[in-house]
């Protein structure tokens, strides 16, 4: 048995020292420093205790034990800021070419000076009318009235007197082919077949366009539309009308928007919501973009439109010799219609203006639309004319009345 040790170092390789009266040779690879180490009173660590033995260190913590969790699709992508910069930039400049293809697109509406953007060719525009005129003899197929029908005929009278007054065209003439049909009066199929219009190479203003007409026998639609130069009238508006200065202030009013290309802008404005609908998704995401662009961009704009059809209808209808107090009588019956009827009296949520501020408008523009028609020779030959028809009418009505009394 060996004697206890009395001295110990550890440091990787362990040395014992022993009493100078016991040598002991541990094996080792180098006979001199055994020899060396001996003289010393030092053992060398033998052979299999010289390497440095296995270790297992356990560390004691108070975290809870993780759980493993299996990834299937580990992240391919691990420099995410990077990509999320290289999207930032091009969403940028797609943003900026949008801005630089705006600007170069914006022109003045001819009878007002409002900037606007319109994208739309002449030849593009055509098309559109003839694509328009042709959805509107599908959608209201057996209930156009026949060109010679005296509601018909009473509508051309004014139409053609306004285009006339204002060098705008001419109302498209056409003799359609009458047939058979159950509800009598009305044509059973396209009872303008052979009007459809032409290539239109023409603006509005230039006064070589060509307008079509189509009187909708619907008394439950209390509207009148024109668009690209196709002017429907629906049955429902006459009464509101009540008489021919009625009726010339309504259609006045919707030629008006086909005069300052409404149709063509909203065209184009469509192009500018998809285009701001992408940026507030690509940069809010707030799931409202459709929303948020149609109550700031879309709504706005066309009540601006109409206000602005107001302004130029009035023009036109003080050409045309009517009187641009009727304008003001008819508005207000709509408003009383309107009312009602039910209409919503939020303005920020309806695409015409509210009544108050419409009827407002309008009178604001009478006295330029009254210097209008008074500096026209032509209105004051009618007026003339109109005073005496009304004198003598009075003065009928008064001999009648004697006669009944006597």
């Amino acid at each position: 048995m060996l004697p206890p040790a009395y001295g110990l170092r550890s440091s990787g390789c362990s040395f014992f020292r022993w009493p100078r009266s016991l040598k002991f040779t541990a094996p080792t690879s180098s006979p001199t420093r055994s020899l060396v180490l001996l003289k010393q009173g030092l053992s060398p660590c033998p052979t299999s205790l010289s390497r440095k033995p296995q270790t297992y260190t356990r560390y004691l913590s108070t975290t809870p034990k993780r759980n493993l969790q299996y990834t299937r699709f580990p992240d391919q992508h691990p420099h995410t800021g990077r990509s999320h910069d290289q999207a930032a930039r091009i969403i940028v400049f797609i943003g900026i070419a949008g801005a630089v293809y705006y600007v170069a697109h914006l022109e003045q509406v001819p009878e007002t000076g409002r900037w606007r953007f319109m994208d739309i060719s002449p030849k593009y525009e055509s098309k559109l009318a003839q694509a328009a005129y042709a959805q509107l003899l599908a959608e209201f197929r057996g209930k156009i009235l026949p060109a010679d029908h005296p509601i018909t005929r009473h509508v051309r009278r004014v139409i053609t007197g306004i285009l006339d007054a204002n060098n705008l065209g001419t109302l498209h003439s056409s003799e359609p082919h009458r047939q058979p049909s159950a509800e009598g009066d009305f044509w059973g199929e396209d009872p303008y077949g052979a009007a459809r219009p032409q290539t239109v190479n023409a603006t509005p203003e230039s006064g070589g366009k060509e307008w079509n007409l189509l009187v909708v026998n619907d008394p439950k639609v209390v509207n009148a539309m024109a668009m690209f130069g196709n002017i429907v009238v629906f049955t429902g508006i006459l009464p509101i009308c009540k008489d021919e200065q009625g009726l010339a202030a309504v259609l006045g009013h919707e030629m008006g928007h086909v005069v300052a290309r409404h149709a063509q802008e909203r065209y184009s404005s469509t192009k500018i919501l998809i285009f701001v609908d992408f940026l507030l998704q690509s940069f809010l995401d707030l799931g409202l973009t459709s929303l948020i662009s149609t109550l700031l961009l879309d709504l706005p704009n066309s009540r601006k439109q109409e206000l602005e059809a107001d302004t130029i209808g009035m023009r036109l209808i003080a050409r045309a010799c009517y009187d641009p107090r009727s304008a003001l009588e008819m508005h207000m019956r709509l408003a009383e219609y309107e009312r009602t009827h039910g209409g919503t009296s939020i303005e920020f949520l309806r695409t015409h203006p509210g009544p108050t501020r419409r009827i407002r408008h309008l009178e604001d523009t009478v006295p330029e639309a009254d210097a209008m028609r008074a500096g026209n020779p032509r209105c004051a030959v009618e007026q003339g004319a109109m005073d005496q028809f009304m004198d003598i009418s009075r003065l009928s009505n008064k001999l009648d009345r004697e006669v009944v009394r006597r």
